[in-house]
């Protein structure tokens, strides 16, 4: 990666001690949600082999005022040639003039990767960065829900469910477990055969591209995940659902990293019991609140959250443009 000059901006590679500037940068344009240091850096330092990608620092007058970046799966891998537009700017430095620039500069970054769709997102509360986007010529594609779920006032729903769920569980001959307590040596392969499985059933626009052993693996690796915290249930000794929580070390809301279930299992409550059981031990660990998100046209977990208490926050808007 080289070192490029735009209309008065400098974008230089970015590595994982970057991270940090860049948590900052997206705290301070969205303190309702913090990100955390340590969690990017780990994803930084641990990329998907599958994926290419390109980071950058984005500098005027020798100063670091925000971030820009490039991804792609690797194209004999996928269907389709699409790459994803990510960056921004320190909110004192976010006019439009500058942030249109960056959004150029990826997107040239794109075209010579050879990519013939591009895909980026603004939150739904962020008429700004939205207006941006919409002016280089992207349209909307979908929309991702977002909720947050008061433990504090739902505790006694919550519990209740949890212990409703457990009992549904047993007559079925399905066991709850932690990750931490599992004893299977082949349990990290089978959640990621299995999370494949469920996120080939995801909407979305774009094709799926499975993601690696490798980087799967990774994930269980980062600061923000907990093996006894890591929720997973079997039938007859198969692996057949996951829920986690992440807690992400230093600040950030506490939010659901990941669930799933095998096909083989839908519709007999897996997904709700293992969520319960994420929630009463957060509730245990004293968290006041979660938050979760998800495809706005995924109706079975649209009616898990609603059901289990959750209350609708400002979610994300997807964006494509085909490069002509």
């Amino acid at each position: 990666m080289e070192t490029y000059e735009r209309a008065g901006l400098r974008f230089r590679p970015a590595t994982p001690d970057d991270a940090a500037f860049v948590a900052d940068c997206l705290t301070a344009i969205r303190p309702q949600a913090p990100v955390d240091a340590l969690v990017l850096r780990h994803e930084w330092a641990n990329p998907d082999p599958t994926w290419t990608n390109e980071r950058y620092v984005v500098e005027r007058a020798g100063a670091r005022i925000g971030w820009a970046g490039i991804d792609h799966p690797r194209w004999e891998l996928s269907a389709e040639r699409f790459a994803g537009l990510w960056g921004d700017l320190q909110p004192s430095e976010r006019s439009a003039e500058r942030l249109d620039q960056v959004f150029a500069f990826m997107e040239e970054r794109a075209a010579a990767a050879g990519a013939a769709r591009l895909v980026t997102r603004s939150n739904e509360d962020d008429e700004f960065r939205s207006g941006v986007i919409l002016a280089r010529g992207f349209r909307e594609d979908r929309r991702a829900r977002r909720w947050e779920l008061d433990l504090v006032a739902e505790r006694e729903r919550i519990l209740k469910m949890t212990e409703d769920c457990r009992a549904r569980m047993r007559d079925a001959g399905i066991r709850l477990t932690t990750l931490a307590a599992d004893g299977d040596p082949e349990r990290y392969r089978q959640i990621w055969h299995m999370s494949d499985e469920a996120a080939q059933d995801i909407p979305t626009t774009l094709p799926h591209v499975p993601e690696s052993f490798e980087s799967y693996a990774a994930w269980f690796r980062s600061p923000d995940i907990h093996e006894d915290r890591f929720w997973i249930a079997r039938l007859d000794g198969a692996l057949v659902g996951v829920s986690v929580l992440a807690y992400p070390p230093v600040r950030g809301v506490v939010g659901t990293a990941w669930t799933a279930t095998a096909r083989s299992v839908r519709g007999r409550g897996v997904a709700r019991a293992l969520k319960c059981e994420t929630l009463a031990q957060a509730i245990a660990l004293g968290v006041d609140r979660v938050r979760t998100g998800n495809d706005a046209a995924n109706d079975p977990i649209l009616h898990i959250n609603r059901t289990m208490g959750y209350r609708p926050i400002a979610g994300a808007i997807g964006y494509l443009k085909d490069v002509s």
